[in-house]
């Protein structure tokens, strides 16, 4: 029997088995029917912006950018963070929690033979999803408010003054997708990263800061992880007077935003490492 010709193994440089780690996490996303479910209604929602602009306007109003900016980005004023994380939070937090499931389909980082990089695929994967997302749900709220201002009549906003926000706010979804998949490494936990996720930043950072006023260190709430990002997404100082006091109290931080922008993504880069650390660390078994 003749025997069959072996091919000589063909070596894979790091550049290349992260592109291909990339390559696989992307097609493992993307062949769920519930990713692209979530998306179509993150799409629809997005195109309701324009109703929320309009709706109890009176004529004589002109259009705040500051209002049209916190429409689109999905009103991080108003719900502490962006309501499009809770969306991203079921595609941040995907990733890593299947390497945890006992009996899973074949890995990342079995199939480029290293966590490091598998870890790394992950974050890029999840860091441009979670952009991608952001920018185009932005931008499907910028068309939907264009048009409905301009059928119902209102002025057009300064929509220069609507790019600034916006951008922050997609830099913002990227640095949530990096925490959703960090967060699970950690606590080799998905349901433990998303209680985390929600509590925190609603309510146990919230009662952090007053304990630390408390205290007499009111000035050290500031510098804490949440209320740092909501300073980097709104603005306060483009709020009208009127209404000044109110946005600072809902913000709950004093720091400019070229500063609050430095130190949320500080604090992403801090905890996507303690990621790569614990995942690098770890071995799959069930969570």
């Amino acid at each position: 029997m003749t025997g069959t010709a072996m091919k000589a193994p063909v070596r894979v440089g790091p550049a290349e088995a992260f592109v291909r780690a990339c390559r696989y996490e992307w097609r493992h996303l993307s062949a769920l029917v519930s990713t692209w479910v979530l998306l179509a209604v993150v799409g629809a929602l997005s195109l309701t912006a324009g109703v929320t602009v309009v709706l109890g306007r009176d004529e004589k109003q002109v259009t705040d950018p500051g209002t049209v900016a916190d429409a689109i980005t999905w009103s991080p004023l108003a719900t502490q963070v962006p309501a499009l994380c809770f969306f991203v939070l079921v595609l941040g937090t995907g990733p890593v929690s299947t390497d945890l499931l006992s009996g899973a389909a074949r890995t990342t980082w079995l199939a480029v033979n290293g966590r490091r990089t598998a870890y790394g695929a992950k974050c890029a994967v999840g860091f441009t999803v979670g952009v991608a997302v952001a920018a185009v749900g932005a931008l499907l709220g910028a068309v939907s408010c264009a048009v409905a201002l301009a059928v119902t009549g209102f002025a057009q906003p300064a929509w220069g003054e609507v790019v600034a926000p916006t951008a922050r706010f997609v830099g913002w979804m990227g640095c949530w997708a990096l925490l959703c998949l960090a967060l699970v490494a950690l606590v080799r936990s998905r349901v433990v990263a998303v209680l985390f996720l929600v509590l925190w930043p609603l309510i146990v950072e919230r009662l952090a800061g007053m304990l630390l006023s408390y205290a007499g260190a009111g000035g050290a709430g500031d510098w804490l992880p949440f209320a740092a990002g909501r300073a980097m997404l709104t603005d306060v100082s483009a709020v009208p007077e009127d209404q000044r006091s109110l946005a600072q109290a809902l913000v709950g931080s004093d720091l400019p935003t070229s500063v609050a922008t430095v130190v949320f993504l500080g604090y992403t880069a801090a905890v996507a490492a303690a990621g790569l650390w614990a995942y690098s660390r770890t071995s799959t078994k069930t969570a």
